[in-house]
C-alpha cells in the first residue's frame, strides 16, 4: 500500500481542528498542531509534504511561522487558511512564501482540490532516484535529506547524469544541454565541474557513483 502523503495543520481552533480531520483522515496522514511552539517542535524532526496554515494563533502569527519554515525549507507547500480574507492579507501570505491562500470560511471540497493541486505540482518537479532527490522547483539536489549545495551548473549536469542513469552521456551531449549549443570555452570546464561534483556528493556519504568513460563522457551508476 502506497505511503499517505503527511499534511501539517497548525490550527488552534477545535472546532475547524476536527472538520480538517474528517476531510483528511481517509487519503492523508494529518498532524494537527495548536500553536507554533508545538507544530516546530515536530517540523525540525520529520518533515511533511504540505502545510495548511492559520495566521492567527495564540504563540505568534503565522506569517512568522511561514517565514521560518521558508528559512529551512523552500520546497514543501504551504496554504495559508485564515480568517482574514482581506486583500492585503492575501499578498502578504502570498509574498512570505505560501503557496495558496484561502479565506474563512472554506469549501472543503475546495481545500481538497487545492491540497491536490500544490502536492501534484510538487510531484511533477521532483525525482527521486538512487538515495538522491532532483528538485527542479528550487534547482537542488539532496543525498539522504542532505542538500549538496551545487551551483546552478553543477545541477544541471547532476539532473542530467542521475535522468541517464546506466547510460553514458557524452561529452558533446552534456556540453550542449548544460553549456548551451553556442559554448567556445575550456573543454576542461565540464571535467572541473565532475571533479566538484564528485567531492559534494562524498561529503554527503553518495560515495562516487559518477564514472569516467574515457575519449567518450560520463555515466551514472548506482552504487
Amino acid at each position: 500500500m502506497a505511503k499517505k502523503p503527511l499534511i501539517y495543520i497548525v490550527e488552534d481552533d477545535e472546532g475547524i481542528q476536527e472538520v480538517y480531520e474528517g476531510a483528511f483522515e481517509d487519503s492523508y496522514d494529518v498532524r494537527i498542531f495548536g500553536t507554533g511552539g508545538e507544530f516546530f517542535a515536530e517540523f525540525y524532526t520529520a518533515k511533511p509534504d504540505l502545510i495548511i496554515l492559520d495566521v492567527m494563533l495564540p504563540d505568534m502569527d503565522g506569517y512568522t511561522i511561514l517565514t521560518r519554515i521558508r528559512e529551512t525549507d523552500e520546497r514543501v507547500p504551504v496554504i495559508i487558511v485564515s480568517a482574514k480574507s482581506d486583500e492585503i492579507s492575501f499578498v502578504k501570505g502570498l509574498n512570505k512564501g505560501a503557496d495558496d491562500y484561502m479565506a474563512k470560511p472554506f469549501s472543503v471540497l475546495e481545500l481538497l482540490a487545492r491540497v491536490k493541486t500544490n502536492l501534484r505540482r510538487t510531484s511533477l518537479f521532483v525525482e527521486k532516484a538512487h538515495g538522491f532527490v532532483v528538485d527542479s522547483n528550487t534547482y537542488k539536489i539532496f543525498y539522504d535529506g542532505k542538500e549538496l549545495g551545487l551551483t546552478l551548473k553543477e545541477f544541471k549536469l547532476l539532473r542530467i547524469l542521475i535522468g541517464k542513469a546506466g547510460i553514458t552521456a557524452s561529452r558533446d551531449e552534456l556540453f550542449r544541454e548544460v553549456w548551451g549549443e553556442d559554448y567556445f570555452g575550456e573543454t576542461r570546464t565540464l571535467d572541473m565541474h565532475v571533479a566538484a561534483l564528485r567531492e559534494k556528493i562524498k561529503a554527503a556519504g553518495g560515495g562516487d557513483p559518477i564514472i569516467t568513460v574515457r575519449g567518450v563522457g560520463y555515466r551514472f551508476e548506482n552504487t
